[in-house]
């Protein structure tokens, strides 16, 4: 399946399909986070956030559902050497097939070619399955802040580091 799987950026797409898949995007995210950690994926992240990514994957394999082809998305955001992963979501009947981690190690590296020296991240320490992804992909969590995305739910703060010359 991971060789059916192709990773594009937003930003490299005219306006209106661009728009089009943040329609996708913001479906997706309707239906997997709670109301209150919504992200808006409106026109501005195309548009007005030069520093700001948008990935998506998509599913090139034949029985891929005409409306449907959006299986998983990212957003980060990079400020000079450190850059912050804001969100990665895959769409659930994809998820442990190995997308998350293709999509993850194509974040790693395209930041470490830009000379990302930091890669930061917040996760809901109940999110068993997202921590799993960070530490296989590389992310060492580093603190506990409670009650950060509501009450008696806490966030690990997670931290990838690049070696430099690698």
């Amino acid at each position: 399946m991971l060789a059916d799987v192709t990773i594009s950026d937003i930003h490299s797409l005219g306006k209106p399909k661009a728009l089009e898949i943040l329609g996708q995007i913001a479906r997706v995210e309707k239906k997997t986070f709670p109301s209150s950690e919504v992200f808006p994926f409106g026109e501005e992240l195309w548009r007005k956030k030069p520093n700001t990514r948008v990935l998506y994957v998509t599913w090139t394999s034949q029985q891929t559902q005409p409306h449907s082809p959006l299986i998983a998305y990212a957003v980060y955001a990079r400020q000079k050497g450190v850059a912050w992963v804001h969100k990665v979501c895959v769409a659930e009947a994809f998820r442990g097939k190995g997308v998350g981690t293709r999509l993850m190690d194509h974040i790693r590296a395209r930041l470490q070619q830009e000379g990302c020296q930091y890669v930061y991240l917040w996760v809901d320490k109940a999110r068993a399955h997202a921590r799993s992804l960070y530490l296989r992909t590389g992310f060492e969590e580093h603190e506990e802040l409670p009650d950060y995305y509501a009450p008696g739910r806490n966030a690990i703060k997670m931290v990838l580091g690049f070696e430099r010359g690698t």
